[in-house]
Formats: C-alpha cells, structure tokens, sequence
C-alpha cells in the first residue's frame, strides 16, 4: 500500500510540509508517520483545494517499508521553531508546517562541535 506526504509553497509565506492530523498518536514514530501521510483518497480532496487556492505542490509517494526513522516536521517539534496552522479540506483536518527558524543555507553550514 502507498501513501503520500505533500509539500506546498505559498507565494509571499513560504514552503509548508502538509500532514493528515493524527487524532490517536501510537507513540510509535513509524506508525504515526504512517498514519499522518495521505492515502489516495485523501489527495482526491486535497488536490482540488491546493489548486483553487493556486499553491504550487509537490507530492512524494511513500511505502510503508520506507518509513523507518522518518518523521514530519510537525510530530518532531510540536510548533518549536515552526509555524503552523490547521486547515479543515472536506472534512480533513490537515496541518500546514514550516520551518521558521534559521535560513537553510546557514544551517547547512554550521555544524556542531566535532562533526
């Protein structure tokens, strides 16, 4: 089975990563990262609402073998250094996530000690 993580750029905003909310987290990183990735279906509902809004995305097939130490922005950070915000598409709750902290460039470039 294939499920798919969504990546948005908003003009003026930002890139945002988009997640399923997961209403009953496991506590297990791998089966919430499941579980917060969108199914076919729910792209039949997200799909049409990104274009009406003319947000430019990316979509990025995932298998469940895949998933291993993956993790969304949202679930790892809980909004530290991220904004967020809660979108409801057809019924689907989705939160929009983005980094806000340092430029990506400068994190590239700084490295902690001994790295």
């Amino acid at each position: 089975m294939r499920r798919y993580n969504i990546y948005t750029s908003i003009p003026i905003a930002g890139r945002y990563e988009l997640m399923k909310e997961n209403p009953h987290p496991s506590g297990k990183a791998d089966e919430d990262y499941w579980n917060e990735c969108f199914t076919w279906q729910d792209l039949k509902k997200v799909i049409p609402f990104l274009r009406s809004q003319g947000w430019k995305f990316t979509i990025e097939p995932v298998k469940e073998d895949e998933i291993y130490g993956n993790i969304h922005i949202f679930s790892f950070t809980y909004g530290v250094n991220h904004e967020f915000r809660v979108i409801n598409i057809s019924g689907l709750r989705v939160i929009m996530a983005r980094d806000i902290g340092k430029d990506k460039s400068i994190k590239e470039f700084l490295k902690p000690i001994g790295y």
